[in-house]
């Protein structure tokens, strides 16, 4: 495949994910609420055996206790993932790896902080500077991925090349 391809196919990806982040920061408070509890809901269900047995004031005190960590963990998955796009994107274009990584980080992070500010305008949200910090980590584990990944096709692919026919 060419690098010109390569690089088409990562930009639109990188759109992809910047879209869904603005999609999902586009829901009212009640309506990002009630999606993140059905996530909660099914997360429950596959890590507490016997969930679907228990009293629906248990199931509540479990969905309760999960609730907040499930929505943060969606900020700092969806902003890896956005790390992780905009990473091999820009490893593309030849960039020294660690100017690749700060310019990667800086993108995503400035991102978060206006989609904190897109949030801000929605009825039932707010703009929270811990959401900021939490995607900008996100971010940076998806660049850190990103990273690891060229690392592990590169030396497959070497390893390859070397092994005797």
């Amino acid at each position: 495949m060419s690098k010109k391809v390569k690089k088409i196919i990562l930009f639109v990806i990188t759109l992809l994910v910047m879209l869904s982040i603005f999609n999902f920061s586009s829901h009212t408070g009640t309506e990002s609420s009630g999606l993140s509890l059905k996530v909660t809901r099914f997360i429950s269900r596959i890590i507490f055996r016997g969930y679907g047995g228990m009293t629906p004031a248990e199931q509540l005190f479990i969905v309760n206790g999960l609730h907040h960590f499930v929505r943060k963990l969606a900020h700092f998955s969806i902003y890896a993932a956005l790390g992780l796009a905009v990473y091999l994107f820009l490893d593309l274009w030849d960039i020294r790896p660690m100017k690749t990584l700060l310019i990667s980080w800086a993108f995503c992070s400035l991102y978060a902080c206006t989609d904190e500010f897109h949030q801000s305008l929605t009825p039932g949200r707010a703009m929270q500077f811990r959401d900021v910090l939490i995607d900008s980590a996100g971010s940076f584990c998806g660049c850190i991925a990103a990273i690891v990944l060229i690392a592990v096709v590169l030396y497959i692919t070497d390893t390859a090349k070397r092994k005797p026919s």
